[in-house]
């Protein structure tokens, strides 16, 4: 089952809207353009695994529940893609609004 299956609707939109588009607008997201394969296969795990944390951490009015599936949905993107949260957690805009 993929990250995706497992997330609920109120818990999708956060991660759109306080993951990615929060992050674009403040330019914080990871290029995915005119990059080697192995470069856009990274920042597209970061920055699917930025929007699942930041949603998590800072979107208002969902459960509980929903935040720790964004969290594991996070986990298991970085992990797809080799990476591990320790090794990038400096790089993800996951600390501020």
């Amino acid at each position: 089952m993929s990250g995706n299956t497992r997330i609920l609707m109120n818990a999708t939109l956060a991660h759109e809207i306080v993951g990615h588009y929060e992050a674009s607008i403040a330019d914080r997201a990871f290029p995915l353009y005119g990059l080697p394969p192995e470069v856009i296969k990274r920042n597209y795990a970061l920055n699917e695994a930025q929007a699942s944390i930041r949603a998590a951490r800072f979107a208002p009015e969902i459960h509980s529940t929903e935040r720790y599936a964004l969290l594991r949905d996070a986990m298991l993107r970085l992990r797809n893609a080799d990476l591990r949260v320790r090794d990038v957690k400096g790089e993800l805009f996951i600390d501020q609004r």
